[in-house]
């Protein structure tokens, strides 16, 4: 969509209000008023969310199928960190899916729990964003050389060795099976589940030492039920530190997998020329002169030998009554007692300290608002949460409860009767998987997560709002470009859409003014108003290389499409030069060109130094010299004499993507143009000096929404689209200013309106804001 300059407001030198933006009129339903923010980043279905306070400010916490666990501030809507996420598996490369987040204070500290895929737990510390921790099952205490330890088991099948007393850790053993006893000290066997052949591997829990070693099956066989192994001989390993002599390096050796004993090489000559062969074993362990074989149909080991199992299946347990973490180096266990409390049991000293927790994942609690207090009937759910995503805020004595219902709607029901409070909180294009509850500067808010990538934030203090209001008729597909001009004296919007018509409204009243203009062969994706012969027209531009001038008075088509030679028309702007109305077109072919509307002749040569597609043109007049301000895929911004038709000076850059948007204004009585780019950034230049001015505008989630400058009140702002959101920064400050402005779809195109006015279109509906102090 192509921009055009604006002047500089009359009350230019009346101190600034800060700006607020409200509704005048809207074609179709006005934008659901209890949505203050969308929350935008996920790049894949958001899950599950919750909510907690850090540092005083109320924060939701979210997962996604993007694999990613992220933390938000519901007052700004920005994220807090970077984003976290889950284990990467070695093997295959990937990172577990996050399943369900809760939260709860820890000892005075704020943390959210994630479940991912592979059944880990992690703990994330929410003032910093980092991981505090993660949930491991508590085998069992013991003691080991004299000291007492707690044998833990993590997610990924590592046990752990710690210290209770200091609560560090003595030793991590990988792939862990089973615990047993062996000689009278402790040994834990592991099962490597990477390597194909499933090694078994045998070590002393107190030193870590390794004690059996693994020689290579070359061959199994079966001899009256007898299954046999054959193994390689080891001349060419390394010599080995094992508590058993090593056999005869040049030879062989055959084992009897029932008894795990060697048997005697006068009879394995025998035995190899009568058995029958069988595959599944590869490897074998030997343990003191005893093997240890992998079961032939690939499931646990078979412990055979001089190894006593410290528990009867060999197995190690798991169970979700005794569970412990590590936060900040020390050894947690969490405890379910039965009375629905959960404990932390710091467990670095002799006799475990106990601390409590809450559950606060609905934060506040309120008389009147769906806020749920925390207490024991919230704590006991903490495991059932977690596990089965059960975020929602059901079992509030509160008057208001929410629903999910038809996949994509959350229903505010008064409690006692359960009947709906006001209409839907819709919004979301995807179906809402879980909500939360919270409350941002007093206010009650509800935080949905969806399929739509989205969360959104609903302001339920509005819940009793009345309806949207009557539709009037309008567009039939999306609204893709607008306009502003003058017709008859009066003020009007001139929209085009997806249903190849353009629509003429009362920019006051929001009525249609003049009878579509159909005809129109292709979508409108640019548009300009200009006159000819003193007549207003409409330049547009669509997928193709022509342009069409539009009659709106009498919505004819003025002669026939004027073909540019751009291969694609991507921008327009209108100007005035020595005293002709013309059109700036910025086209695909790396070239600008000027157009006379009255002739439909191109004047001059076609403007080039691009070195791409340019994307973006605006128009103003410094010290009355028509210019051109074009913005292109080479990163750059450039501005043209439309007199001469040269460049001035040399290209603006700064930008480190293409530049989708520019236009033009006066600040603080300073011709300026402004530019946005992919690279998330909106940069202001200085016409007179063509230097950058001040920092980069940033915090545009959105790379390719629309932008306008409008004066917004007492002062001149940026507006840019940002999906279903339009956001508002002072020029001169460069800091956000305003109420965000939340369509029920992305807005697609913005135009600025005279008084401060700001169109929005989205989907096939347009509403007018206009700025109102305070």
């Amino acid at each position: 969509m192509s921009e055009t300059s604006t002047g500089a407001p009359d009350h230019a030198n009346v101190p600034p209000t800060e700006p607020r933006w409200t509704v005048q009129w809207a074609d179709g339903p006005v934008p659901d008023r209890r949505r203050p923010r969308p929350l935008v980043g996920h790049s894949g279905p958001v899950r599950t969310v919750a909510t907690a306070l850090v540092d005083g400010r109320p924060v939701a916490v979210s997962g996604s199928r993007d694999h990613t666990v992220r933390v938000w501030d519901l007052a700004t809507g920005e994220q807090l960190h970077d984003p976290v996420s889950g284990r990467t598996d070695p093997v295959s490369s990937m990172t577990a899916e996050v399943l369900s987040v809760a939260t709860a204070v820890a000892d005075g500290r704020p943390v959210a729990f994630s479940l991912h895929g592979d059944e880990s737990v992690l703990v994330w510390d929410l003032a910093t964003g980092r991981a505090a921790g993660e949930f491991v099952r508590l085998v069992e205490s013991a003691v080991l050389d004299g000291r007492r330890v707690l044998l833990t088991l993590g997610a990924d099948g590592t046990l752990s060795v710690g210290d209770l007393l200091t609560g560090r850790r003595i030793a991590a053993f990988p792939s862990a099976a089973g615990v047993a006893m062996l000689e009278g000290r402790r040994v834990v066997l592991t099962v490597d589940a990477v390597d194909v052949d499933r090694t078994v591997g045998v070590w002393d829990m107190a030193t870590g030492d390794q004690l059996a070693r693994t020689l290579a099956v070359v061959r199994t066989v079966d001899l009256d039920g007898r299954v046999l192994a054959v193994t390689a001989p080891e001349r060419d390993r390394e010599p080995d530190r094992w508590p058993d002599p090593a056999p005869d390096p040049g030879e062989g050796r055959l084992w009897d997998l029932a008894t795990g004993e060697p048997v005697d090489a006068t009879e394995a000559a025998a035995v190899l020329a009568d058995g029958a062969d069988l595959p599944g074993v590869t490897t074998l362990t030997v343990v003191h002169g005893r093997a240890v074989s992998v079961g032939l149909d690939g499931e646990e080991p078979r412990f055979i030998g001089p190894l006593a199992l410290a528990r009867p299946s060999g197995a190690l347990v798991r169970t979700r009554a005794r569970e412990t973490a590590v936060l900040d180096g020390r050894t947690v266990a969490l405890t379910a007692e039965a009375d629905g409390t959960l404990r932390i049991w710091d467990l670095t000293d002799d006799a475990p300290r106990v601390h409590g927790m809450r559950v606060v994942d609905a934060v506040g609690a309120s008389a009147t608002a769906p806020v749920l207090p925390p207490g024991p009937e919230r704590e006991a759910d903490l495991w059932h949460r977690i596990s089965d995503r059960g975020n929602g805020p059901s079992g509030s004595a509160d008057p208001v409860l929410l629903t999910v219902e038809q996949d994509v709607t959350v229903v505010v029901r008064d409690r006692a009767t359960g009947k709906p409070v006001g209409p839907p909180l819709t919004g979301h294009t995807g179906k809402v998987w879980d909500v939360a509850t919270t409350v941002v500067d007093g206010r009650p808010v509800a935080v949905t997560a969806s399929a739509d990538h989205t969360l959104r934030t609903w302001d339920l203090s509005h819940a009793r709002a009345q309806g949207n209001g009557p539709a009037r008729a309008g567009h039939t597909g999306t609204v893709s470009a607008v306009t502003t001009t003058v017709l008859d004296g009066t003020p009007v919007v001139v929209t085009a859409g997806a249903d190849r018509t353009v629509r003429v409204r009362d920019l006051s009243t929001g009525r249609q003014v003049t009878a579509p203009v159909t005809g129109i062969e292709s979508e409108v994706t640019a548009m300009v108003a200009s006159e000819v012969d003193g007549r207003p027209v409409i330049v547009t531009a669509g997928s193709g290389d022509t342009l069409h001038l539009l009659d709106l008075v009498g919505g004819e088509h003025l002669g026939e499409p004027v073909t540019s030679h751009h291969g694609r028309v991507l921008a327009l702007a209108a100007a005035t030069l020595a005293g002709r109305q013309v059109v700036v077109t910025a086209g695909s072919d790396r070239t600008a060109a000027i157009w006379d509307l009255a002739t439909r002749r191109p004047i001059g040569e076609p403007l080039t130094g691009h070195t791409s597609r340019v994307t973006a043109v605006a128009t103003a007049e410094p010290a009355g010299r028509p210019v051109a301000v074009t913005g292109s895929w080479d990163k750059t911004v450039r501005v043209w004499d439309l007199g001469t038709g040269r460049q001035i000076g040399e290209p603006l850059t700064g930008h480190d993507d293409w530049v989708t948007s520019v236009a033009t204004t006066l600040v603080d009585g300073r011709p300026v143009a402004i530019s946005r780019s992919r690279d998330r950034t909106v940069r202001r230049w200085d016409l007179a000096t063509l230097r950058e001015i001040g920092e980069p505008l940033t915090g545009h989630t959105d790379p390719n929404g629309p932008m306008v400058v409008t004066t917004g009140g007492a002062r001149s702002v940026v507006a840019v689209g940002q999906g279903q959101a339009v956001r508002f920064w002072d020029l001169v400050t460069g800091r956000e200013v305003g109420n965000e402005y939340a369509p029920v779809l992305p807005a697609a195109a913005l135009a600025a309106a005279p008084g401060g006015r700001l169109v929005v279109a989205f989907g096939p509906e347009i509403a007018l804001l206009r700025p109102a102090a305070g």
